[in-house]
């Protein structure tokens, strides 16, 4: 049985963003953060800043992402290594390396 390595905060060689959408997915905020920085401080600064305006979180971001609410309205905020402006279409391999997080049993 294969295990999931989570390592959504582990230092990155390239740049990554913490994003703020609609369920619309239209960008609400979008916050650069250059290779090696600190994301957990990145997504913590993030969450503070939508809590400035009083929009309350729905669970921990643990994994990466959040939901966030405020009155009637919700927002997904995710820490991401894609462009949230970037519009040229996405595309999955299968084929692609593995991050090498662990060894498979």
């Amino acid at each position: 049985m294969a295990r999931y390595c989570h390592r959504v905060y582990a230092t990155a060689k390239t740049p990554r963003f913490c994003v703020v959408f609609n369920l619309q997915w239209q960008v609400i905020e979008s916050v650069k953060l250059e290779p090696a920085a600190d994301l957990a401080a990145g997504m913590t600064a993030a969450i503070e800043r939508q809590a400035r305006e009083k929009w309350q979180t729905e669970g921990t971001a643990e994994f990466g992402f959040v939901f966030l609410h405020r009155d009637a309205e919700r927002r997904l905020l995710i820490l991401t290594e894609r462009d949230p402006y970037d519009l040229r279409p996405q595309s999955f391999s299968p084929f692609a390396a593995q991050s090498g997080c662990g060894k498979r049993v």
